[in-house]
């Protein structure tokens, strides 16, 4: 455990995975262990680990369906290594399959309902539980949990449902969308956007916000809308806390509550990397030499992932870790636009 951000420094660790754009995509554990996509000369990509500086290959999908389904990107990993992520084809996002990467073997799930375009499996916990979403025919999602070799549905309203974490008693989050006939029955006619949902024990608690990730004590991070403004949000006990008042997103929460996500500074449009805790409060975690740079996750031992722009305009995965003689010290947010910014 560690507190107090202003006293920290991070190490700054460039890392060899290809960026989300390009098919990639990472996923932290509480190891330390990072796992992400690399390229292969034929158009294939690895599955791939990196630790402590060594970088190990864990080869393409077996290629089901088909042949074509070869590029993985990865959505989550839980503490005993086993990942998942969605396997799609070069033509784009869909269609796809889910899979999940345990003890050197590959398992692509089938669809939820065979009519379904494609799948994503984005969240495990200690158990093996997995949850994500189908894609509809429809062009909608609908979200599932996979346990003991079989689907379940979610009991969520919504005209489209996605699971996007699992802690390890089991507790679901994610985000739905409501139908016009159901905003206009429950008053909330300008809610357009997406809404978050808490399930624990088969209880569905709907959330004026939306969430991202979970940890184990059940506390939630994503954001919240007011005036038009959408503001890093934690929810506790369906309790919403904005945790930021300039525009920002919390993407990652770890066992400490510690919470890391990107926010737009006062003056500019571009993203930057904050960490936040009750404690300590917000800071700006953006790494020199880059001009954008935002949050993917953060584990236990106070690791974040995160991704962003460098000057030179390179698409680059990165990891911070606490290091007493890290480069990168937090700096405090800038609330105020300075004279001149854009």
């Amino acid at each position: 455990m560690y507190s107090g951000f202003a006293a920290e420094r991070y190490a700054v660790t460039p890392l060899p995975f290809i960026p989300f754009s390009n098919t990639g995509g990472e996923a932290l554990s509480n190891n330390g262990v990072v796992v992400g996509g690399i390229a292969n000369s034929d158009g294939s990509v690895s599955l791939a680990e990196w630790c402590e500086g060594a970088l190990s290959d864990l080869g393409v999908p077996p290629g089901l369906p088909n042949h074509d389904f070869n590029r993985p990107r990865v959505f989550g990993i839980n503490n005993s290594g086993a990942i998942v992520g969605t396997i799609h084809t070069a033509a784009g996002d869909l269609p796809s399959r889910s899979f999940i990467y345990d003890r050197g073997h590959f398992t692509v799930l089938p669809l939820a309902d065979p009519t379904d375009l494609g799948s994503a499996a984005i969240g495990i916990n200690s158990r093996g539980d997995v949850v994500g979403y189908d894609h509809t025919p429809r062009n909608k999602l609908t979200g599932w949990l996979w346990s003991n070799g079989a689907y379940s549905g979610l009991p969520v309203s919504g005209t489209s449902t996605a699971a996007l974490g699992i802690n390890s008693s089991g507790t679901i989050i994610g985000n739905r969308t409501l139908s016009f006939m159901r905003r206009l029955l429950t008053g909330r006619l300008s809610c357009t956007g997406q809404r978050g949902y808490v399930l624990s024990h088969g209880t569905t608690e709907h959330l004026n916000g939306f969430v991202y990730a979970i940890n184990d004590s059940g506390e939630a991070a994503g954001g919240s809308t007011s005036d038009g403004k959408t503001m890093a949000t934690v929810f506790k006990n369906g309790i919403a806390t904005v945790i930021l008042s300039l525009p920002s997103y919390a993407v990652g929460i770890n066992s400490s509550a510690d919470v890391v996500g990107f926010y737009q500074p006062a003056g500019h449009s571009r993203r930057h990397l904050f960490i936040w805790s009750a404690n300590s409060g917000a800071f700006d975690l953006t790494p020199d030499g880059y001009r954008s740079a935002e949050a993917a996750a953060i584990n236990d031992r106070g690791d974040v992932l995160g991704f962003g722009e460098t000057m030179s305009r390179k698409k680059q995965y990165f990891l911070l870790r606490p290091d007493l003689d890290g480069v990168l010290a937090p700096k405090a947010l800038v609330t105020t636009p300075p004279a001149g910014a854009r």
